[in-house]
């Protein structure tokens, strides 16, 4: 009984209320501080807007990497919530920098880890479209030469080349590299005396990079001792850093010293030959 007459009394009081607020609201004198707040809550929304929007300015000017972000989350706090489709797009806006700077160092490593072997293939297929097929072309060439010439007129000279010390550690190592190639090189020692093959084997092992810059089909399975040289002379080429065709004046240089230090080799090594056969009382 007593609950319905609490109940009964708030429906009365409640009315009341609204009759005195209606009243308020047909009276324009008392609607005026009506307006007046509302405009007062409106300039109050403006400035609270601006207000918002320079703090975010001012986070951008001292952290540039912090811009997307900040674009990104600025309408979504001001008009309410965004579609999916939006958030996707507002993501991706994002900069790299930024993303990076929230793995720090890792992403630095790993960017660079891979990267060693992303330019290894960038270099590998230079080689495959480039200098691979002219290897082939190179060999199959300089092959089918040595069986015009005839292997036993190429055999006849390289024993004439083998009588004289200055043409034995430095014309048959060259013929045996341009014609048979490497390993095939150094059955070019069985024309020669027993106390010769070794400082033989030494000239020509030791000419079996010096010729690739102008034959790289002499030695291709290390043509990578050439050829490494070789990208870095061209990219400094085209940058300006050296003259065109420099790589070209550096492949003859490498070839004529490469003959210079045969030569010396050749004869330091048959001198040691004899001193060491000596010693041992080995005859050769």
């Amino acid at each position: 009984m007593m609950l319905t007459m609490m109940m009964a009394q708030g429906v009365a009081d409640l009315a009341a209320h609204g009759a005195a607020y209606a009243h308020a609201l047909s009276d324009p004198a008392m609607l005026a501080p009506v307006h007046d707040l509302a405009a007062h809550h409106a300039v109050a929304g403006s400035v609270g807007d601006s207000a918002h929007h320079g703090a975010t300015l001012l986070a951008q000017a001292t952290d540039p990497g912090a811009a997307g972000t900040a674009q990104a989350t600025v309408p979504a706090t001001a008009g309410g919530p965004i579609s999916a489709e939006e958030y996707a797009k507002r993501v991706q806006q994002l900069s790299t920098s930024n993303k990076e700077e929230q793995l720090g160092w890792l992403a630095t490593i790993g960017r660079h880890f891979i990267g060693v072997f992303q330019k290894g293939g960038e270099v590998f297929l230079g080689f495959v479209t480039g200098i691979i097929p002219t290897l082939v072309v190179l060999m199959t060439a300089f092959y089918a030469l040595t069986g015009m010439i005839g292997e036993e007129r190429v055999h006849g000279l390289a024993r004439k080349a083998g009588r004289i010390a200055l043409t034995r550690y430095t014309v048959l190592p060259v013929l045996a590299m341009f014609f048979l190639t490497n390993p095939m090189a150094y059955t070019f020692g069985t024309f020669l005396e027993e106390k010769h093959k070794p400082a033989f084997y030494d000239s020509a092992v030791s000419f079996c990079h010096p010729i690739l810059g102008l034959f790289p089909h002499a030695n291709a399975g290390e043509y990578f001792v050439w050829g490494g040289v070789l990208v870095a002379l061209l990219e400094l080429e085209n940058r300006g850093v050296v003259p065109p065709g420099y790589h070209i004046n550096l492949a003859i240089y490498y070839f004529i010293v490469g003959i210079v230090v045969i030569l010396l080799k050749g004869i330091v090594t048959e001198r040691v030959t004899r001193f060491l056969a000596q010693r041992e009382g080995v005859t050769l």
